[in-house]
């Protein structure tokens, strides 16, 4: 954002400096010389003076020449403020993946330390059964094993938090801290628009068309600039001068130097510059036309950003309604699996079984609801629409 902001300063500027000639050009110099010529029809002469001369030089008329420039000036300057906008969103939706990130490592941890704390309750159980004489010691290895494995999923579960924390930390530009402690938004859904309503509208709000518009706008002031050069210049100068100083011609003519000054209007046509203009006229024009076709590209671009984001939502929403239905089954699955091993009438492996399967269960509508709320951020950029019109749940269903 900052390298936006100084970037939109430069643009500013620029357009000062294409301001410029329309006001007068005036300039100032001294000096002093010493001249001499031998060998006169009177004897030598020579000539010493200081001088100082004040000058000025108006730009009268030059056929569009500055107006276009200073046109060219402010759309870019107007191309570098809509630039700012992109990097703007870019920001926020950077700093939305690393936030929805950072909450997905802090559900999979949650995930991780249920699923030890069975794995423990599970040892416990199969530890118990071993003493009794009920069940093999092969189920109380296999329940080691289990915990083992539980402690290393969060493990790494937490580190994937401390990583996560940093990329936020990054994201925001701010210098790594403590892990953060951030609010679980993943339960609120959102009440989106339809595409028909978005993808008209998308496109006239979008920084990223806006600024091709401007540059396009920049581009052809710049054809009209380079054209004008074909055409003269008409300009007004004038000048004065303070002199102190002496003139000799031989041994008797000699006298002080007078001050002195002058004005005129000048007319200059450039009558042959070895194609200088026309290679500027040339290369304006071709510039003119990439920028367009930059601009159809940008534009359907746009669409298709568009066209996946609400296709992402989509699949993530029957993602999430499905993972909902298998998570409840594996967890009633998983109960009746520990109620039989429990009851001794049920293989240990049972058990594990439909723990695995709990825990993918678990991980899958985590991730369902990660990619959900990502594809929504993602939209939201996409289609350049305030925040306030994503924060109201669908009243329709009152679910994903």
């Amino acid at each position: 954002m900052k390298a936006a902001m100084a970037g939109i300063a430069a643009s500013k500027g620029r357009e000062i400096q294409a301001v410029s000639p329309y006001l007068p050009q005036i300039n100032s110099s001294t000096g002093y010389a010493d001249s001499r010529q031998l060998g006169g029809s009177f004897g030598d002469s020579f000539t010493r003076s200081y001088t100082t001369t004040l000058s000025i030089n108006q730009t009268i008329y030059d056929f569009g020449k500055t107006g276009n420039a200073l046109d060219a000036a402010r759309f870019s300057t107007r191309s570098s403020e809509l630039d700012s906008d992109r990097i703007r969103q870019d920001v926020i939706l950077n700093v939305k993946q690393a936030y929805f990130a950072l909450l997905l490592a802090k559900k999979i941890v949650g995930v991780a330390q249920k699923t030890l704390e069975q794995a423990e309750s599970h040892l416990h159980q199969a530890t118990a059964f071993f003493q009794a004489g009920s069940k093999p010691r092969f189920d109380v290895t296999r329940a080691e094993v289990e915990v083992n494995s539980a402690r290393l999923g969060l493990i790494n579960a937490k580190n994937t938090v401390r990583i996560r924390s940093i990329a936020l930390y990054n994201a925001m530009g701010s210098e790594p801290g403590a892990i953060l402690e951030i609010e679980d938004v993943m339960s609120t859904p959102y009440a989106l628009p339809s595409y028909d309503q978005v993808k008209e509208e998308s496109l006239k709000i979008r920084p990223e068309m806006r600024k091709a518009d401007a540059d396009i706008d920049a581009a052809r002031s710049k054809v009209k600039a380079a054209e004008a050069g074909f055409f003269p210049t008409l300009s007004a100068t004038g000048s004065y001068n303070w002199v102190h100083g002496q003139s000799q011609t031989g041994p008797l003519f000699h006298g002080d130097l007078q001050d002195s000054w002058n004005a005129g209007i000048m007319l200059s046509l450039p009558l042959f510059e070895g194609g200088l203009t026309q290679g500027k006229v040339s290369e304006a024009r071709a510039n003119l036309l990439a920028i367009e076709a930059q601009r159809e590209t940008l534009k359907h671009s746009i669409l298709m950003e568009i066209s996946q984001a609400y296709a992402d939502i989509e699949s993530a929403k029957v993602r999430i309604e499905v993972m909902e239905s298998s998570l409840q089954k594996a967890r009633e699955n998983l109960f009746i699996a520990q109620g039989r091993y429990e009851a001794g009438v049920g293989p240990y492996i049972e058990v594990t079984d439909a723990q695995v399967s709990a825990i993918n269960a678990e991980t899958d509508h985590v991730q369902a609801l990660y990619d959900y709320h990502l594809a929504a951020a993602r939209l939201q950029k996409a289609i350049s629409i305030p925040e306030q019109m994503y924060n109201a749940a669908d009243t329709m269903s009152g679910k994903y």
